[in-house]
């Protein structure tokens, strides 16, 4: 039994009494203050004004198009641009829900309501898995709160993001059943999979790596929890030490057949390694993940990201040196696939098959599934006191800091919007953002790591028929609306794109005498005397001289839309 002497050092406190998996009351305070955490996250959501994470423009302009050129209602200057992909791409699952909730909402009234589900969602599908074992662990489900407000959701990848609460609520549910894996129960599992997979591949990848290598711990240590679900019961029968390993392998079957069809559809794609070894090592002890804004926000990521890992270490060195007893041997396979995680994390290209930013992705894994590792094999009173502390005070800091910086760019993405009217529907339109991906508009201000606005003008598509010839994704083979080839704005106009250093480099007036493609009006962002005194700018200033007229100019002149001539 714990008691109340036990301190932060005493790891002996992993003992477990004769009621260590007795529930948790339904209401007790703890799960209540966690019920209002949570509520202070959505109502943090829906404070801001104008979302302004990352992707979420172009999300929605994905899910509108998905919806119009599905149903053949599509607009002909939209059929002329795009086409659909309806191979078994890994990044479907938001679609079809953002675009049932374009047809009642607003583009962002939608947003918010799908995010909403996504910041209830993550937390309490941690809180399911944390709890398979060892009910009286679910305090250690407030680590998942500071990455709700994380890198992942400023910067909008709105499919990955929901691939973490699908993932878990299928390690929570292999976690509650894997010692009764019936053919109902694999089915249910496979589909939780699927989800998952339709959700992010990454995610996907991960899931397999959990239970695989959850599935060769327990082949390998020949042992399980007893009835409990706690103390170990000697030898299993052959039969039964194969039975969840072959049911893993049942359930992730489809996983890996899909991930093989996608990786030879996309076979020459250009490969980056990106971030040496030593430098993803820095991304992990910072907790690279959590930060989005600047660097103020690492005193909160920091300790959130050592501490599964300090913990870890610590219960090891005890076992090993025998001043712990080993409990839940078997479940120490949750250790095994958060370990492979890891190195699969060190292994992993930065880029492939049409998509970027894996190792950044990849990288919230590991916190967190060690953290589940150490709800399913530990009892530690001191160390749910610990995540509490740590996590809680992480995730009021990090959101003042997220609320501070999202309510600011509000004002950036009103101006932005304002200029929607002007642009005559059955057109085409470009951004030239002369930002970069890190500076404000007027210049006062940087962000450490995100565009101030991300693609706010891909959000007109969904109000009005307009061809946004900045979707990138709309370029890759990963996402179920693609340009046609001969109209992708990726392969015949775009130069550098956003860059810090660098003005932007498309060569759009005589880009039809190339392709299909024709530029009506170009938009022209964060155009200060500085920026347009910077070498390379002329390149796209003698273009707009040379074929458009000045069409409007917005109130504080951070947005000028010019119309071609012609």
């Amino acid at each position: 039994m714990v008691h109340s002497r036990d301190t932060a050092l005493d790891l002996g406190s992993d003992t477990f009494g004769p009621d260590a998996l007795g529930e948790a009351p339904s209401k007790s305070r703890e799960t209540i203050l966690f019920a209002g955490a949570v509520s202070l996250l959505v109502l943090a959501l829906w404070s801001i004004p104008l979302l302004s994470f990352g992707d979420g423009g172009v999300h929605v302009a994905m899910a509108h198009l998905l919806t119009v050129l599905a149903a053949g209602t599509a607009d002909p200057i939209l059929s002329q641009y795009f086409m659909l992909n309806l191979h078994s791409e890994p990044n479907w699952f938001i679609y079809p829900i953002l675009a049932a909730l374009l047809q009642v909402f607003d583009p962002y009234t939608a947003e918010k309501i799908l995010l909403t589900c996504y910041v209830i969602g993550l937390p309490y599908a941690f809180r399911y898995a944390v709890t398979a074992v060892n009910p009286r662990n679910a305090p250690l489900s407030w680590y998942a709160l500071p990455f709700v407000f994380s890198w992942p959701l400023n910067l909008g990848l709105y499919n990955f993001i929901f691939s973490l609460v699908w993932l878990f609520v299928a390690l929570g549910y292999a976690l509650r059943h894997w010692e009764a894996m019936t053919p109902r129960r694999t089915l249910a599992l496979t589909l939780l999979g699927l989800v998952t997979y339709f959700s992010h591949l990454t995610a996907a990848i991960v899931l397999c790596l959990s239970l695989g290598g959850f599935g060769m711990w327990v082949l390998w240590s020949g042992r399980r929890p007893g009835p409990s679900g706690l103390r170990m019961s000697g030898k299993l029968e052959a039969n039964r030490l194969w039975a969840p390993f072959a049911a893993f392998a049942a359930a992730m079957l489809p996983i890996v057949a899909l991930t093989l069809l996608f990786v030879l559809r996309n076979t020459g794609q250009k490969v980056e390694f990106g971030p040496d070894l030593w430098y993803r090592t820095k991304m992990l002890v910072y907790g690279n993940v959590i930060l989005s804004h600047t660097r103020w926000e690492g005193a909160f990521a920091m300790p959130v990201a050592l501490l599964p890992f300090v913990t870890a270490v610590l219960i090891v060195l005890r076992r090993r040196r025998g001043r712990m007893a080993v409990q839940n041997g078997a479940l120490n396979g949750m250790l095994a696939g958060a370990l492979l995680v890891l190195l699969f994390s060190y292994a992993i290209p930065n880029s492939t098959s049409g998509g970027g930013l894996a190792v950044q992705r990849i990288q919230i894994f590991p916190y967190l599934l060690l953290m589940l590792w150490l709800a399913a094999a530990t009892d530690w009173r001191a160390l749910r006191r610990t995540t509490v502390a740590i996590a809680g005070t992480a995730t009021a800091g990090l959101l003042v800091i997220n609320m501070v910086h999202n309510h600011l760019n509000s004002r950036y993405l009103a101006e932005f919007d304002s200029t929607a009217p002007q642009l005559e529907p059955g057109r085409t339109m470009l951004l030239l953002d002369f930002t970069g991906w890190k500076a404000s508009p007027d210049g006062l201000r940087d962000s450490f790591r995100l565009n101030f606005v991300g693609h706010p003008q891909s959000r007109f598509v969904a109000s009005r028929p307009l061809v946004d010839l900045n979707i990138y994704q709309a370029s890759t083979p990963n996402f179920p609306v693609r340009y046609r080839p001969d109209a992708d704005p990726y392969i015949h106009l775009r130069g550098n794109g956003a860059n810090p250093e660098t003005p932007p480099t498309d060569e759009f007036l005589m880009a039809g005498t190339r392709s299909a493609i024709r530029v009506d009006y170009v938009l022209v962002w964060g155009l200060t005397p500085q920026r347009a005194a910077m070498d390379g700018a002329r390149l796209t200033l003698d273009q707009l001289d040379a074929g458009y007229e000045l069409a409007g100019v917005s109130e504080h002149g951070w947005m000028r839309i010019y119309r071609r001539r012609d």
